[in-house]
């Protein structure tokens, strides 16, 4: 299956590369991002403060602003 990095959506799989290219391609809807190695976890801080990003999340960066649902 191919994943499409520019699209401005995106569900966040097991893959953290994958998350990490989608948003690298979105750089412009967030601030900064931190991974935290010992717990696994991936925050991602933007305008309305900050998100734990988990598989599963939908991702969505088609307002200038990185939005996550469940």
């Amino acid at each position: 299956m191919s994943i499409d990095f520019t699209a401005d959506t995106y569900i966040v799989t097991d893959r953290l590369a994958d998350t990490l290219l989608w948003l690298s391609h979105h750089q412009d809807c967030f601030d900064s991002f931190s991974y935290d190695t010992f717990t696994q976890e991936l925050v991602v801080y933007h305008a309305n403060g900050a998100d734990i990003i988990r598989e599963g999340n939908y991702l969505n960066a088609r307002y200038g602003i990185l939005i996550s649902s469940i």
